[in-house]
């Protein structure tokens, strides 16, 4: 007999990078092994075995058992809108097996309450059983320039309710209401919405964004970029949970570029040149941030993927800040160099009228486009 002696709870939704311990024992001693049959949202992922620790117990943590296998949506502002996002969120059944190993025969089998995986890259704290959470957007303040755009994903436990996101100026103004349908479950949503038509009254110094569900709320403050000291630079860095956010800095851009040249010295002495490798070196810096505002700042240098407009064109930069200020005595406001790289004569696909001919700035873009 198989009984279960550690697992999620039913309908539980957990972190894939987190730990997650399934123990499991058996009655039946040496001589019998564990087999675990892996279903991603109801279709099989995954035959493992389970080494037991003893004669009777398996333990096996489940830690990063889908992570490689999410696939990332890589967009940039396309509407305004209040959408769900389904595919970083993935459902979960195992079935445990007990087979002979003399007969390779199944003589018990349980399956695990079913649970939910959700991408994130970094462990981190997270409790499915509340009502409203942000994800991934961890400053108290984001700054925004009056052309910006407000992007932010969320997680949401509803009873037959219904989530509602409302952006209104300091002066309680309401600027834009996006409500779901009514609802019962666990899901995550992506809140988008552009300021540029948005005619500001003349003192608007900031945006309260309030997240309402039931009874439950969380708000986040975006502050208005007002006098700029340079333009305005636009970022997206995909966050922990997945999904791109953009950031703006308003400090001094500099890009430099270097260059490595590859050649061969022929039997005449002569040298020839066979490759030029062009490498752009990008250092934005954040311009002066409250300290209220500076967590952004950890978030970018964090990031796996930040993309920047080369050319009129969004690319990947690779990230190659060593460090960065976290905290300093009677300072109060932070400026921080980010420096990023970028291969200026990377790979390009023959394939790129085929893959997606006529997009622009605003369209989904594939990775094939940014490698």
């Amino acid at each position: 007999m198989i009984s279960i002696a550690k697992a999620p709870a039913l309908n539980r939704v957990l972190l894939d990078a987190n730990n997650t311990e399934v123990v499991i024992t058996s009655t039946n001693g040496s001589g019998f092994y564990f087999r675990a049959l892996i279903y991603v949202d109801d279709v099989l992922f995954d035959e493992q075995g389970w080494s037991r620790k003893d004669s009777y117990t398996a333990s096996k943590d489940l830690v990063k058992l889908y992570n490689a296998y999410f696939e990332t949506v890589l967009n940039i502002y396309v509407e305004n809108g209040l959408t769900e996002q389904t595919h970083l969120k993935k459902k979960i059944k195992i079935t445990i097996e007990e087979k002979s190993l003399a007969t390779d025969s199944v003589v018990a089998s349980v399956d695990l309450p079913v649970f939910y995986f959700m991408y994130n890259v970094n462990p981190i704290h997270f409790d499915d059983t509340t009502k409203v959470q942000i994800l991934g957007l961890t400053p108290p303040v984001v700054r925004v320039p009056d052309n910006g755009k407000i992007i932010f994903p969320f997680y949401v436990k509803a009873e037959a309710e219904t989530a509602t996101v409302e952006l209104k100026d300091n002066f309680g103004n309401i600027i834009n209401t996006q409500t779901t349908e009514v609802f019962t479950g666990k899901k995550v949503f992506i809140y988008s919405f552009d300021l540029t038509p948005v005619v500001l009254i003349k003192d608007t110094l900031y945006f309260e964004l309030n997240i309402v569900c039931g009874l439950k709320s969380v708000t986040k403050m975006y502050r208005l970029i007002r006098f700029p000291d340079f333009k305005v630079k636009e970022i997206y860095f995909k966050n922990n949970f997945g999904y791109y956010i953009p950031a703006y800095f308003d400090g001094e851009l500099e890009i430099q570029d270097s260059l490595k040249i590859d050649d061969y010295q022929e039997a005449d002495g002569s040298s020839v040149i066979y490759e030029i490798n062009e490498e752009a070196a990008y250092t934005i810096n954040t311009g002066s941030l409250l300290q209220d505002e500076r967590a952004i700042v950890n978030q970018i240098t964090t990031s796996h993927e930040v993309l920047f407009k080369v050319n009129n064109d969004w690319r990947k930069i690779q990230t190659t800040t060593k460090k960065i200020l976290e905290y300093r005595d009677k300072k109060h406001l932070y400026a921080q160099d980010l420096t990023f790289s970028f291969v200026k004569n990377g790979k390009v696909s023959n394939y790129y009228d085929v893959i997606a001919p006529d997009w622009d700035d605003n369209d989904f873009l594939p990775n094939d486009w940014l490698t």
